[in-house]
């Protein structure tokens, strides 16, 4: 919860423009003093009519590559609250391209966070004007920050933050300025003891008013990649790879050479000292930089693979089964580390067997040898292709009786109760011979490539010395460097075949997530601005909602849509128009397309035909997530979901987390209203007692009562109600009727007649 300032508090006026050393700084606390009248932030500020400006200028400067397009301007509508605001720079950061992700922090903890979210939009409050500050990055314990000419200031993190800090810092200080005079505080310790006053007193204050700039889940990769600054990271790492390499072959140059002259060169083996201990720090920076491209990578890829899960269809869900889904995550956790290590392993194997070959023709057999390292490699690559193909066998079968065994558990009472004993466990047998079979196959070329190619190539590349040593020519140094030649290519191998077969095992990964990857690309054109009037506050005006109350909410014109597979359309050439304020009941047989229609109006599905609108706009304008804020829908039961969490989660989902207490007092107030009120008192915990498959066991009539609150408390403009009464006893229906007309703005019920 955000503290507002209160009345009668003096903000400090603007200051002179931020520079690199200003000398003292606030001390974290953040203990804003009423007699500083100071601020160096105000050169740095953006006012709000400028804010689309400060967006665009900090996608800019921060390499998120927005969108060539005009910049947007707010209307007054949009400063009027904290939601309202945060909703237009949500619409806002994706018309250019970008995504703003709101962030919460506690009083202290609010400079750590500002030191994390860079690039960040901050809303500097202060009871005046809005006011906002771009901050581009960091620099130690300093955060650059964007000027209105888009020049940079380093910027004190204890400044911003004091800031940040200094509304709800109004609220308490009088009283612990008059604490401290009462206790006569020395002045020399006054500072100190108001630091701890205000941290006991304010630590716990959530603070927000942050939001961090970053690309989309959906963005190109290669462009999210360069945004994580992976690709410089990548060939910092192979130029430290080929830079210790480079040492390492000429240590063995300095040091062969003394022992091949016989004749130990003192200059020589400090020349080879030397090079030894400048490996050591880039075989450090070699460790710094995998683990960071690893770290990176592996954010990239789980980000993009949960919003693809996210953007599937609901008829893509559908024709999956828990086991192909359960399938599905175990090889996204496999891609993950198989990609990265194997990618990297391969490409510097790669470069080592071409310093291999080079220093084998420099060697006693000449060119020849490095031809006969060439074949080899071929061989190791053919041995490669015959794993994948193996690899993609075994892992469809395993793939396949995972399936099988998941659906087997979920439908267990129904075989129990249905199937014949003689068939438990018809085909068990088969098919895990099937996958042992495949087991023993795959295993035996892991052995092949990882084993018997290195070693094998150890005899190779000393057979190919025969031809020279038997002709009697070339020297003992030409020898020497063949057989050091002949070392590091074993090396090499070793390093490529267990590169190319994580690869392998990667891109077999790949085709069973892939649709994951592509489905977190889908979308619509950029959504434009909001309109001046869609940034209103919840809480609105008698007199605004009276003239609203007969204006056109929704309304669609021929709707079609028809499930994939089936001949017949579920809905056709519907028309319909809501108004603010309608109470509708939809009923009809069942597998008329109640639930079908419902889903095609709240956003879940997209139309195969006809126009569906949403206060004058469609929903590719709008946007799918901008649709669904304003039409809120509890699915049938069977669609609806009571995930492992706390049940102020699973009432709150929809609408922020973490909440506010106001969000949790509302919260609880519908949930007495809905009948409600018992369970939460039999529950230890209250809003806070974990419910789902893990906690408290929730039953048929409270888990719809549930899913009608979650629906409620989005405060949309269209609740749509799909059986969500059928499950109750008349009593309780009346009351959960009365609430839910009380609530909903705008209200449709689906039922059966």
């Amino acid at each position: 919860m955000t503290a507002e300032a209160q009345p009668g508090w003096e903000a400090r006026p603007d200051g002179e423009e931020a520079q690199p050393g200003w000398g003292a700084r606030p001390q974290p606390g953040w203990g804003a003093r009423p007699d500083q009248a100071v601020d160096p932030l105000g050169a740095l500020e953006w006012p709000a009519e400028r804010l689309g400006d400060a967006l665009e200028a900090l996608a800019t400067q921060s390499g998120l590559g927005p969108r060539a397009v005009a910049a947007p301007v707010p209307a007054a509508g949009h400063l009027r609250s904290a939601d309202a605001l945060g909703a237009w720079i949500d619409q806002a950061a994706a018309y250019l391209g970008v995504e703003a992700e709101p962030i919460a922090a506690r009083y202290d903890e609010i400079g750590e966070a500002l030191l994390r979210v860079a690039p960040a939009l901050v809303w500097l409050r202060d009871g005046g004007a809005p006011r906002f500050l771009a901050v581009l990055g960091r620099r130690g314990r300093d955060l650059a920050a964007l000027r209105a000419d888009r020049s940079t200031a380093r910027v004190p993190v204890e400044a911003i933050a004091g800031r940040i800090c200094r509304p709800i810092e109004a609220q308490v200080l009088p009283e612990i300025e008059r604490v401290l005079a009462r206790a006569a505080v020395r002045p020399r310790r006054r500072a100190r003891a108001r630091r701890a006053l205000l941290d006991e007193r304010l630590g716990p204050v959530i603070i927000d008013g942050i939001w961090s700039l970053r690309l989309p889940p959906g963005a190109p990769l290669a462009r999210q990649a360069q945004a994580a600054r992976i690709p410089r990271r990548l060939l910092g790492l192979l130029a430290a790879h080929a830079a210790a390499y480079t040492l390492w072959i000429l240590v063995w140059m300095t040091v062969g050479r003394s022992i091949l002259d016989d004749h130990l060169d003192e200059g020589w083996l400090v020349a080879g000292a030397l090079l030894l201990a400048t490996v050591v720090p880039l075989r450090q920076l070699m460790a710094w930089l995998s683990g960071l491209v690893a770290i990176d990578s592996s954010a990239l890829v789980k980000q993009r693979l949960l919003s693809g899960a996210l953007a599937l269809d609901a008829e893509e869900v559908r024709s999956e089964g828990a086991g192909r889904f359960l399938g599905r995550v175990i090889e996204s956790e496999a891609i993950e580390g198989l990609a990265m290590g194997g990618g990297v392993a391969a490409v510097a194997s790669a470069f080592e067997l071409a310093a291999a070959a080079a220093v084998l023709a420099q060697g006693a057999a000449g060119a020849i040898h490095a031809l006969l390292l060439a074949a080899w490699a071929a061989l190791v690559l053919a041995l490669c292709v015959r794993f994948y193909r193996r690899r993609a066998r075994w892992t469809a079968a395993r793939l396949a009786m995972t399936h099988d065994l998941i659906e087997r558990l979920v439908g267990h009472r129904t075989r129990l109760a249905q199937e014949r004993h003689g068939r438990w466990h018809h085909g068990e047998d088969e098919a895990l011979a099937q996958y042992l079979l495949r087991s023993r196959d795959i295993d035996r070329s892991q052995i092949e490539i990882g084993a018997l190619m290195p070693r094998g190539w150890l005899i190779a590349g000393i057979a190919g010395l025969l031809p020279p040593f038997l002709a009697g020519t070339g020297s003992a140094g030409a020898y020497a460097v063949a057989l050091g030649g002949v070392l590091l290519a074993s090396r090499a191998l070793q390093g490529l075949s267990g590169g190319l077969s994580s690869l392998a095992s990667a891109a077999i990964a790949w085709e069973q997530v892939s649709t994951l990857f592509q489905a977190a690309a889908r979308g619509g054109p950029p959504p434009p601005p909001l309109p001046p009037d869609a940034g209103r506050s919840p809480a609105r005006a008698r007199g605004q909602e009276a003239a609203e109350a007969r204006a056109v909410v929704l309304e669609a014109h021929e709707l079609s849509f028809r499930h994939k597979g089936r001949a017949r359309p579920a809905v056709a050439d519907v028309s319909v128009r809501i108004a603010a304020g309608d109470r509708i009941l939809l009923e009809g047989p069942s597998g008329g397309g109640k639930s079908t229609l419902s889903a095609l109006l709240s956003g879940l599905r997209a139309p195969d035909a006809g126009l569906l609108l949403l206060n004058g706009l469609d929903r590719h304008m709008l946007g799918a997530a901008a649709w669904r804020r304003r039409v809120a829908a509890a699915p049938q039961f069977h669609e609806n979901h009571v995930l492992a969490g706390t049940f102020a989660y699973n009432l709150l989902m929809g609408r922020r987390w973490p909440p506010r207490p106001d969000d949790l007092a509302e919260a609880e107030e519908i949930c007495h209203e809905l009948g409600l009120g018992e369970l939460l008192g039999r529950m230890p915990g209250g809003l806070e007692q974990v419910v789902g498959e893990t906690g408290w066991q929730l039953s048929h009539g409270e888990r719809s009562r549930l899913y009608m609150a979650r629906a409620l408390l989005q405060d949309a403009e269209v609740v749509v109600l799909d059986e969500s009464f059928a499950a109750l006893d008349p009593e309780t229906l009346e009351r959960a009727l009365r609430c839910v007309l009380r609530r909903a703005r705008t209200l449709v019920v689906i039922a059966h007649p």
